[in-house]
C-alpha cells in the first residue's frame, strides 16, 4: 500500500492501487480487506467498501456487483475466522455491522479522522457517552445534550436529522445494555 498515513481514518488514494474487485481473486481482494480493517477497524461495512473503493482506481462507486464482491471476500474471512462482525445495533443495519481483525479490541476510541458520524461505530460513540458522563447513560438524561456532546466530542457541528436518527438508535441501545 503506497497510501501515506497522516492521521487516523485518512483514507486511501487511488495511487494505493487496490485491485478491482470484480475481476481480482478473492484472495487478492481479501489481503486489501485486512489492512483496510486492520488499520481503520474497528468500522462499519459500509466504511469498509468506501475505503476500498478509494483505493481502487477502476472503481468511482461502491456499485450492486462491487459490494457483491467485498462481501464475498468478507464472508471468506468471516467464515475462516481472521475477522469478527457484530450487530451493535441488533437491527441488522449496515451501520450496525462492525467488522475488526480477530483479537483486537472491540472498541476504539479515536478522533473522526475523514469519518462522517454515521461511520463511527455505536460502541464507539457509546464509550465516548460513558466516559464523558462518568458512568452508566440513564434515560433521565436530555437526549439532545448527549447529542450535542457527541458533536462536540468529534467536532460536528450539525445536528442533520440523519445524525439524529442514527444518535437516537445508538443511545437507545445503549440505555438498553
Amino acid at each position: 500500500m503506497s497510501s501515506v498515513i497522516v492521521g487516523p481514518f485518512t483514507g486511501y488514494s487511488k495511487a494505493s492501487g487496490f485491485p478491482d474487485p470484480r475481476d481480482a481473486s478473492t484472495a487478492n481482494v481479501r489481503e486489501i480487506l485486512r489492512q483496510i480493517i486492520e488499520r481503520d477497524g474497528p468500522l462499519a461495512r459500509p466504511s469498509v467498501y468506501r475505503l476500498y473503493v478509494e483505493g481502487c482506481p477502476y472503481l468511482q462507486r461502491v456499485g450492486k456487483t462491487v459490494r457483491q464482491a467485498l462481501n464475498r471476500a468478507l464472508g471468506a474471512m468471516l467464515r475462516a475466522g481472521e475477522i469478527v462482525q457484530e450487530d451493535e445495533l441488533g437491527d441488522g443495519s449496515p451501520e450496525g455491522q462492525v467488522l475488526r481483525i480477530a483479537g483486537a479490541p472491540a472498541v476504539k476510541v479515536r478522533p473522526a479522522g475523514r469519518r462522517d458520524l454515521l461511520e463511527i461505530p455505536p460502541s464507539e460513540l457509546i464509550a465516548v457517552l460513558r466516559r464523558q458522563g462518568s458512568g452508566p447513560i440513564r434515560a433521565g438524561k436530555d437526549d439532545e445534550t448527549l447529542f450535542r456532546a457527541i458533536l462536540e466530542y468529534y467536532g460536528f457541528t450539525r445536528l442533520t436529522r440523519s445524525r439524529r436518527a442514527y444518535l437516537t438508535r445508538v443511545l437507545k441501545r445503549a440505555k438498553d445494555t
